[in-house]
C-alpha cells in the first residue's frame, strides 16, 4: 500500500479540527451580538463568526475557551493549507501543466494561509478596521486559488473532475458573500442576512476542502508523472 501524503492527511485533520473545535467554541460562547449585548450562548443567526474570537464579550467578560477554539482552529487550518498548496503543486508537477494558473495557484495559496492566520490574530473588538481588510482579503484571495485548483485538476486528470468542480462552490459562494458584505443590509441595523451567510460560506468552504483533501488522499498518493501519463 501506497504511503499517504502528511500534506494530504494534515488538511484532512485541519478540516477536521476546524469544524469541531469552532462548534466548542459555539457551545461555550457566553452570549452577546451586536444588536443585543445581553443574549445567551451564540446564535447561529445573529452571531458573527469572528465573535468566537473576541477578545472579551459584548459586555466586557473574559471569554477564553471560545477565543482559543477559535485562533486554534484558524492557525492550524492556516498552516495545513500552506504546506498542502507548496506540496500538491509539486507532487502534480503543475508548473508543466500550465505555468499561468500554477503560479496563480502558488502565489493566492501562499497568501491565503497568512490572511487567514491575520484574522485570527486581530480580534474583531481590538481591531476591526485591520480585522476586516484580513477578512475581505482572505476572501477575495480565495477565488483566484480555488479557480486555478479547478483549472488544475481538470488537466492533471488523475484526480476525477468532481472535485474540481465541488471547489467552484467555494468560488462562486465567495463572489456572492463579499457582494453581501459590501452591498447587503447593515448588521448593526438588520440581524440574520450577513452574519448566517458568512457561516454558511465558512463550512462550504471547510467541506469542500475536506472533500479535495479526501480525494487526494484517494487518488493521488502515487501521483503520476507528465511523462508517465504520456
Amino acid at each position: 500500500m501506497q504511503k499517504i501524503p502528511f500534506s494530504f492527511r494534515l488538511l484532512y485533520v485541519s478540516c477536521i479540527v476546524f469544524i469541531t473545535f469552532t462548534a466548542i467554541g459555539m457551545i461555550y460562547f457566553p452570549g452577546g451580538t451586536i444588536l443585543n449585548h445581553y443574549t445567551k450562548g451564540y446564535s447561529f443567526f445573529n452571531n458573527f463568526f469572528s465573535e468566537l474570537g473576541r477578545w472579551r464579550t459584548h459586555l466586557g467578560g473574559t471569554k477564553w475557551i471560545s477565543f482559543f477554539c477559535f485562533e486554534i482552529a484558524l492557525l492550524f487550518h492556516s498552516a495545513s493549507m500552506f504546506i498542502f498548496n507548496l506540496d500538491i503543486l509539486k507532487r502534480t508537477q503543475s508548473k508543466e501543466l500550465d505555468e499561468k494558473i500554477y503560479y496563480v495557484a502558488l502565489i493566492s495559496g501562499s497568501l491565503f494561509p497568512f490572511l487567514l492566520a491575520g484574522i485570527a490574530l486581530t480580534p474583531c473588538d481590538l481591531f476591526l478596521p485591520l480585522h476586516m481588510k484580513f477578512v475581505y482579503a482572505a476572501f477575495g484571495t480565495l477565488i483566484p486559488l480555488s479557480f486555478s485548483y479547478t483549472m488544475l485538476i481538470r488537466k492533471h486528470h488523475t484526480l476525477p473532475n468532481k472535485y474540481g468542480n465541488a471547489l467552484m462552490i467555494i468560488v462562486v459562494s465567495i463572489a456572492i458573500y463579499i457582494l453581501i458584505m459590501k452591498f447587503g443590509p447593515n448588521p448593526k441595523e438588520v440581524a440574520y442576512v450577513q452574519q448566517t451567510a458568512q457561516k454558511i460560506i465558512v463550512y462550504a468552504m471547510i467541506f469542500c476542502l475536506l472533500y479535495l483533501a479526501k480525494g487526494c488522499i484517494q487518488y493521488l498518493p502515487g501521483v503520476q508523472t507528465i511523462q508517465e501519463k504520456r
